[in-house]
């Protein structure tokens, strides 16, 4: 199987450390047309807090790009595989499912909506929404409360603040298995948990004072039942294992599990 991934990111890596078979990297429609991949994965993106404010260059990567190179995939018979993001929605209700609908909050929701909705429109496409990407260096929005751990041995969170949570790595796994079992469609790869548990969790690993506060309710949080159906659970302190641990497998019930 030949896949293109579209940058040479931190979940683009990961995703290229599970997949068997020739992987490359690039941006080009005109490549994508020349090299006639099996799967094309859409890994390049402008993210959330650069996407609120440098919105022309979220919109040209997020969703112009992104559709440019679908396109040229569709040509050539590939697979398009989006990943797309829980920030589609408001945040008001939570558990969203596949069929739940859109209002995003924030111009890189907005990017990223118009972006899956543009490639889905071709046909043979595989849309993940992934819920709040994590690793020791992946900067988003949970690194603030790892950086204020390790810097400062304290970090606040919200007690009313729900979101899915997958590590980097989780994600390399989860669409590599998804692949292998020809999964196509809208997916969320996501599960429901408070912040001031990922906090907690952090700080088995780097210990320090987790102080939980009473902010406003926001529910980014997805519905994993799709998910599931395709032997995939994900946990969130097996999650942490893997990134804290050296990948470290226990089994204990609570492991991510891939049938």
């Amino acid at each position: 199987m030949k896949v293109i991934v579209t940058d040479e990111g931190e979940i683009a890596r990961e995703i290229a450390r599970e997949l068997s078979g020739e992987v490359l990297v690039t941006d080009s429609p005109y490549r994508v047309l020349q090299e006639k991949p099996n799967v094309v994965i859409h890994t390049y993106e402008v993210p959330y807090f650069e996407a609120n404010w440098d919105r022309a260059r979220a919109w040209n990567i997020n969703t112009w790009l992104a559709i440019n190179i679908g396109k040229a995939a569709h040509k050539v018979g590939a697979l398009n595989v989006y990943l797309s993001t829980s920030m589609i929605f408001n945040g008001r209700k939570g558990f969203y499912g596949e069929t739940s609908t859109p209002d995003p909050l924030n111009y890189y929701g907005m990017t990223k909506l118009a972006g899956e909705t543009g490639i889905a429109s071709l046909g043979n496409y595989l849309v993940l929404r992934l819920g709040f990407p994590f690793s020791l260096s992946y900067r988003g929005l949970l690194y603030n409360q790892l950086r204020s751990l390790v810097l400062r041995g304290r970090a606040i969170c919200n007690r009313n603040f729900y979101l899915s949570f997958i590590s980097t790595k989780g994600i390399g796994k989860v669409v590599s298995t998804l692949l292998r079992k020809g999964a196509t469609g809208v997916i969320n790869m996501g599960n429901r948990v408070n912040q001031c548990e990922i906090v907690r969790e952090m700080s088995r690993y780097f210990p320090g004072q987790v102080v939980e506060k009473e902010g406003g309710h926001f529910d980014f949080s997805m519905d994993d039942w799709l998910l599931r159906s395709f032997g995939i659970k994900l946990s969130l302190r097996n999650e942490f294992r893997e990134l804290f641990a050296g990948g470290i497998s226990y089994n204990e019930g609570e492991n991510t599990v891939i049938t």
